[in-house]
């Protein structure tokens, strides 16, 4: 009895316990993918700030190095002047300190004798007398030849603040003699530096390391504080701020540059951060809230037919074992006629006995039926033709058996046998009326159960424990006639293949030992996503499995189209910053296992920013687009070409023969570019700087090889533009070759 209420339970939870399953699993596989939307645009954005941090970084070292370059040469000139040299002749136009230091800059510059007076400045002020100060001892007591870098407040206790790079000044004899002082503002990395572009409201700050004084600017705003604190974050890369700024959320990478005192940081807000992956993650939900309402659609309906399909067995089941009682108790309608000759032959047949169950089927009492001739107490089974079939089977001496429905009186159907006895025939007869409406219902239950089968997208089949395909729906059919198969009653090794079959036995394997599994499998272009369900009977033995197979195609082809759309820049078409990241990892790879040259190339655009800021973004944009047709019609078909953002542009030249075949493309590019650019009517002239650094198979890392080729790009600006500068270890021509 348990056991059967337990079968029943079993029954009525299956199918929702599979739709919830289903339901579950749809939600954490798409809550998962929303989860790794969520982390990747997240990485990417840390990357991407990481990327502008590591830029700002290296422009505001490459200046400090000049400034330490400048002071530098200001000391050997100064002693080999013995003293005499000033800071009118060191900084006027032309002198000394342009050739390091851009005019326009008007670095602060001063002098300061052995007892800390103020000997002479240029361009600012200066205290008096630092004869007092920390870094004006350090330098007096010092031995070395170093500069020595600090970060200073303008004024005790304000923001604003400059890095300072001081070197000490010796005479003749060896002796101290004062110092150089270069004074650096940190605004200029900062509010003129536009090659480090954000979405509104991002952060771009420089901060000293020793006194947390910081200058940053949001969006236009440039601002000074002296509280900004930031901690370390999950990466190293990674900074958190740890003291409120303006109350948006960002993520923010750092830059230290650990020589010089000094951080750069770049923050991205959360939103432009986490814009796309919010947007997929709501489409993602959207998508799954509707196949939920599905799958509980169909779930409901099924599980309504399912219950009726239940009912209908029951039915069905106690109908045989009704029908099993009344057999063991003798309970069907048993007669025993014997035959009645007259002139003619058999003329009817006499009750000679009948149960219980034939007298009540009658109407009579036993005792009064006894002796009479069938054809007048029963008048109807003369004209229905019972008396003939009982003469034929005495007569043959074969029994029959069957069902009919009745003609006369009230509709039944009528189940009986008969077998020739001596000198007669016994019948037993049985009402199934009610087992032949319970067929009827059963397979009026199961046609509609096909009916749903056969309009499910998936594809549907069942596979007995003998690995033999006994049921598929419409849609199976379809694939298999697709293939010119045929799978009903054939086993699964002839239907699938020897291969295919030898791929799929490890999940049936599975299946059989009672495991629900899930998988994918590819056919050709196509996906599928597949699950084996174990039908056990009422031991729980399995005894097949269900196999439910979805055509997941079109999931994996956007899967793989939004994958293709992240390395793409929108507004050239080039690779962008994580195509070309990717593609030179590869290349490097492919390098170093083949032992062949690659090599890498850093452009610019040239005075892109007074195109920009006189003719509009508009034309900037165009301009960039065209720029990057002429670049890549310049260059060969395999070559990768790349746009990292705002007017930079990247090159991966792989299996060269010679460094020349890459300086060669290098000036034509230079050449190209200085031709006119006709955008729409507008004529515009501009030219490229071009950094090239060759690779073989160094112990290098992608980020590094691409901060020689920045380096090498600078080096062409330093040269006065409109030119390319190449790695002198590779170069077989000059590295600093002007182009004609």
């Amino acid at each position: 009895m348990i056991g059967l209420v337990l079968r029943k339970l079993y029954r009525a939870i299956l199918l929702p316990s599979f739709a919830l399953v289903l339901l579950g699993t749809m939600w954490a596989a798409v809550l998962y993918q929303v989860r790794q939307e969520r982390v990747a645009a997240w990485q990417e954005g840390l990357l991407h700030a990481h990327g502008q941090a590591r830029t700002l970084a290296d422009n505001a070292s490459y200046l400090l190095r000049q400034a330490d370059h400048a002071t530098q040469l200001f000391k050997l000139k100064f002693e080999e002047a013995e003293g005499t040299l000033g800071l009118a002749e060191f900084g006027r136009p032309g002198g000394l300190l342009a050739s390091l230091i851009p005019p326009r800059l008007e670095l602060p510059v001063a002098l300061y004798r052995a007892d800390g007076s103020l000997a002479d400045s240029l361009h600012g002020r200066f205290a008096a007398q630092v004869a007092g100060e920390a870094f004006f001892r350090a330098l007096a007591a010092a031995d070395g030849d170093s500069a020595r870098f600090d970060t200073p407040a303008v004024a005790p206790g304000a923001a604003p603040w400059r890095l300072r790079v001081a070197r000490r000044l010796v005479d003749g004899q060896g002796r101290f003699a004062g110092a150089i002082v270069l004074l650096v503002d940190p605004a200029w990395f900062i509010d003129d530096y536009d090659r480090v572009q954000t979405a509104p409201g991002g952060l771009v700050l420089l901060q000293s390391a020793t006194t947390g004084l910081a200058t940053g600017r949001v969006d236009e705003h440039l601002f000074h504080s002296a509280t900004l604190r930031f901690g370390a974050g999950a990466s190293p890369e990674e900074a958190v701020l740890r003291t409120p700024l303006d109350g948006v959320a960002r993520l923010y990478a750092r830059r230290a540059l650990p020589r010089y005192g000094v951080v750069a940081i770049v923050g991205h807000t959360l939103d432009s951060a986490l814009a796309r992956a919010q947007r997929r993650g709501a489409l993602y939900l959207g998508a799954v809230a509707a196949a939920s309402l599905l799958v509980l659609g169909f779930t409901a309906l099924l599980t309504q037919q399912s219950r009726r399909l239940r009912r209908s067995t029951e039915a069905a089941e106690d109908a045989q074992r009704q029908l099993r009682a009344a057999v063991d108790a003798s309970l069907d309608a048993l007669f025993l006629l014997k035959a009645h000759e007259g002139a003619a032959g058999i003329e009817d047949f006499v009750l000679a006995d009948v149960n219980e169950r034939g007298a009540a089927m009658l109407g009579h009492p036993r005792a009064e039926l006894l002796g009479q001739p069938m054809g007048e107490l029963v008048p109807a089974w003369r004209t229905e033709g019972f008396i003939d079939k009982y003469r034929t089977v005495l007569a043959t001496g074969q029994p029959l058996e069957e069902e009919f429905p009745t003609r006369t009186g009230e509709p039944r159907w009528l189940q009986h046998q008969i077998v020739a006895i001596d000198g007669g025939v016994a019948v037993t007869l049985r009402d199934i009326t009610p087992v032949r409406q319970s067929i009827v219902a059963l397979r009026e239950s199961e046609a509609r159960l096909r009916t749903i089968a056969d309009n499910m997208p998936a594809m549907i089949a069942y596979v007995d424990r003998d690995e033999v395909y006994r049921f598929h729906n419409r849609s199976y059919q379809q694939e298999f006639a697709r293939r010119g198969v045929q799978a009903i009653g054939r086993p699964a090794r002839a239907v699938l293949g020897e291969r295919r079959y030898a791929e799929l036995l490890p999940h049936i394997r599975r299946a059989e030992a009672g495991e629900k599994v899930r998988f994918e499998e590819d056919e050709g272009e196509r996906s599928f996503e597949v699950m084996y369900i174990p039908q056990t009977d009422d031991g729980a033995r399995v005894i097949g499995f269900h196999v439910v197979r979805n055509d997941v195609t079109a999931q994996k082809t956007e899967q793989r189209r939004l994958l293709k759309l992240a390395q793409v820049d929108p507004l050239t078409g080039l690779a962008n910053r994580a195509g070309f990241q990717h593609k030179l990892q590869e290349a490097m790879q492919q390098c170093r296992a083949q032992a062949t040259l690659m090599a890498v190339m850093y452009l610019d655009v040239d005075r892109f920013k007074p195109v920009n800021d006189t003719h509009g973004h508009a034309v900037g944009d165009a301009l960039l687009k065209a720029f990057a047709g002429r670049l890549t019609h310049a260059l060969r078909a395999g070559d990768t070409v790349a746009r990292l953002g705002g007017d930079e542009f990247t090159v991966v030249m792989e299996g060269l023969r010679q460094p020349d075949d890459a300086l060669g493309a290098a000036a034509k590019i230079v050449r190209a570019m200085r031709l006119p650019f006709d955008l729409d009517g507008l004529t515009v002239r501009i030219s490229t700087s071009v950094g090239l650094a060759f690779y073989r198979d160094a112990d290098l890392t992608p980020a590094r090889l691409l901060q020689r080729a920045d380096e090498l790009l600078y080096q062409a600006k330093e040269a006065g533009r409109d030119t390319f500068r190449a790695d002198p270890a590779f170069a077989a021509l000059p590295a600093t070759s002007d182009v004609a």
